[in-house]
C-alpha cells in the first residue's frame, strides 16, 4: 500500500512537471499538457481547500457561540459541503487525467451541487460557498475549452446537481426538525 501511494505521488509530480514544462506525455497519446490544465487543477484544489477550511472555521465558530447542539444541523450541512469540495477536486483531476466524457460530466454535476448551499446558507456560509462554486465553474469551463467539450450542453447536469443536493439538504433539514 505504501508502494502504491508513493508511486501515485511520484506519478502525480511527474504529471505536474510535464504540465508546467509543456512537453509531450507519452502515456496520454502525445497530447500536450498546458498551463490551462494546471490552472484548472489549481482552481479546483483551491476550491476544495476553501470548502474544507470554511466548514472547519464555521463549525468552530458555532461551537463557541451555540447554546444548542450542532448535530445534525448545521453539522451535516458542513460535512456535505466539505465532501462536495473533495469530490469536486477528484472529478476535475480525473477529468484531466482520463479525458473521458463521464468524468467531465461528473465535474459539472458536482459543481451544480454548490448552488443550493449558497442559497440556503446565504447569511452564514453563503459567501465561501459562492467562492468555491465560482472556482469550480472556472475550472470546469477551462477543462471544457481545453478539450473542446460541449460545455453549454452540460448546463443541464449543473442544474441536476443543484436539484439533487437541494433534495439532500431538504432531507437533512426535515430529519433534524424531527429529532429536536
Amino acid at each position: 500500500m505504501v508502494y502504491t501511494a508513493s508511486h501515485r505521488l511520484i506519478s502525480f509530480s511527474r504529471h505536474l512537471d510535464i504540465a508546467i514544462s509543456g512537453r509531450d506525455m507519452s502515456q496520454e497519446g502525445g497530447l500536450k499538457r498546458s498551463w490551462a490544465d494546471l490552472l484548472a487543477l489549481l482552481l479546483a484544489f483551491i476550491a476544495a481547500v476553501v470548502t474544507f477550511f470554511g466548514a472547519t472555521l464555521t463549525y468552530l465558530s458555532q461551537v463557541q457561540i451555540a447554546a444548542g447542539p450542532l448535530w445534525p444541523l448545521p453539522g451535516l450541512v458542513l460535512v456535505d459541503w466539505t465532501l462536495l469540495g473533495v469530490i469536486g477536486f477528484v472529478t476535475a483531476f480525473f477529468s484531466l487525467r482520463k479525458k473521458t466524457t463521464r468524468w467531465f460530466q461528473a465535474t459539472w454535476l458536482i459543481t451544480g451541487t454548490f448552488i443550493p448551499l449558497s442559497i440556503l446558507g446565504a447569511f452564514s456560509i453563503g459567501l465561501l460557498v459562492m467562492i468555491s462554486f465560482l472556482l469550480f465553474v472556472f475550472s470546469t469551463v477551462i477543462i471544457a475549452l481545453r478539450y473542446r467539450e460541449k460545455w453549454l450542453e452540460n448546463f443541464g447536469l449543473l442544474m441536476l446537481g443543484s436539484i439533487g443536493n437541494l433534495l439532500i439538504l431538504m432531507a437533512i433539514i426535515t430529519l433534524s426538525n424531527q429529532t429536536l
